[in-house]
């Protein structure tokens, strides 16, 4: 029997030297991490709404900031990203925002003139004055500037709901590839609008109410870009300007999404209901299916395309993989480095929440979709219609297994090892 305390074992892999290695621990119910450094990582405590640094894996004793959150459920203290912004000798303005996950980033060797800003996703609880006793709970993306020690000057970027709730909240951030920042909230579990497929009683499309959807915007001043799919509505229809922040919508909850780093595209992960957990690749003007279709529109008996709200400028698309049976699908992330070999480099590992898995993807030629041909179950049975319907379809894509915290994050190092985040015993693992 297998010591309870173990650590993870990979066990499917073409390199028999990885290794799971702990990493740093003492954090408490942990949901994002980012590196602000070649040595140094920033990590979110849910349910305190505190940033912990870890320097050369030691938790460093006291917060570098607290904020004020509501914490129940899934909300709380969620998502984190960072910028650079540097000043050159010439005193021109060069806006490098680095992806936060990138490999085998020199955070060192930026120029003397560079500041940091990083940014935070959480469900504030903000007093109602002169009612003290009294609260308006928000998830809200604030900016804050990094000095090396100390987060300062916050400045707030996007106000967004939380209410019904308290479910269904997604919080993660990331910077794309095109220096802009990516976030993603879920349904608030409330099925009452155009961004959930929904009409009003007359059929008509609802005003957005900024739920279900992946947001675009620029860092600094959280304005969108005249790219976004639906930004002409700001133009055209005063009812419908909110639908120019979004990216996709359709979305019932997401805690993870990254950007393919050959081809720029964006994926996500979507929790599925009572079936079909998702991963999706994420085009401009994605409606997602949510609350009509949920995994392949083929197993969907009772909604065809006609039934979603296609929106402007939308389109839908099935899901690349989906599992039947929900595994409480969380991060993924593209591996941006040769280090753990050849084979994993740009392509997916994705994490779970209910089992404590960690399972691989090698994305196909086209980088369009999962490349299934060279996967076997089952004595060499193969799955082709992209679906994990037995726990035996899903076995395979496990890379490594036995992460008793579950996963919430997954992070490039700079030094090109994979580095995973669990939530339950609030423990950071490195696989090199």
């Amino acid at each position: 029997m297998r010591d309870s305390n173990a650590n993870p074992l990979i066990i499917n892999q073409d390199n028999d030297n990885l290794i799971i290695h702990p990493y740093a621990e003492g954090l408490s119910f942990p949901t994002s991490m980012v590196f602000v450094d070649n040595n140094t990582i920033m990590v979110l405590e849910k349910d305190k709404g505190t940033v912990r640094l870890i320097s050369n894996g030691i938790l460093q004793k006291e917060p570098i900031l607290r904020v004020d959150i509501d914490n129940k459920a899934e909300r709380g203290l969620l998502g984190i990203a960072i910028s650079k912004k540097e000043t050159n000798t010439n005193n021109i303005t060069l806006n490098e925002i680095h992806k936060h996950n990138s490999a085998l980033i020199d955070f060192e060797s930026s120029p003397i003139n560079s500041e940091h800003f990083i940014y935070l996703y959480f469900t504030e609880k903000i007093k109602n004055v002169p009612d003290n006793n009294n609260y308006t709970i928000r998830n809200r993306i604030y900016e804050y500037s990094w000095n090396g020690q100390s987060l300062s000057n916050s400045k707030l970027i996007m106000d967004l709901p939380a209410e019904l709730g308290p479910y269904h909240n997604g919080g993660k951030l990331k910077i794309g590839p095109d220096n802009l920042l990516y976030a993603v909230i879920g349904d608030l579990v409330t099925i009452n609008n155009t961004l959930q497929n929904h009409l009003d009683e007359n059929n008509r499309i609802t005003i957005p109410n900024n739920s279900s959807v992946i947001i675009r915007i620029n860092p600094s001043n959280g304005s969108f870009p005249i790219d976004n799919p639906f930004y002409k509505y700001y133009y055209t229809d005063n009812n419908l300007k909110a639908l120019s922040y979004y990216y996709a919508y359709g979305i019932r909850n997401s805690f993870g999404f990254d950007f393919d780093p050959i081809t720029t595209k964006l994926w996500d992960t979507e929790n599925g209901e009572k079936h079909y957990d998702e991963i999706n690749l994420v085009e401009p003007g994605f409606n997602s299916g949510w609350y009509k279709i949920m995994g392949p529109i083929a197993r969907n008996n009772d909604s065809t395309i006609s039934d979603l709200v296609m929106i402007n400028g939308s389109y839908y698309s099935d899901p690349i993989f989906s599992w039947f049976s929900p595994i409480g699908i969380t991060d993924l992330e593209f591996l941006e480095s040769p280090k753990l070999g050849k084979k994993y480099e740009n392509n997916i590992f994705v994490g779970d929440i209910n089992n404590g898995n960690l399972y691989f993807f090698e994305v196909n030629a086209t980088r369009s979709g999962i490349d299934i041909n060279n996967f076997s179950y089952n004595e060499n049975k193969l799955i082709f219609d992209q679906i994990a319907d037995t726990m035996t379809e899903s076995d395979g894509f496990i890379f490594a297994k036995g992460f008793k915290g579950r996963i919430t994050d997954i992070e490039t190092g700079p030094d090109g090892y994979l580095y995973i985040l669990t939530y339950f015993d609030g423990r950071i693992f490195r696989i090199s």
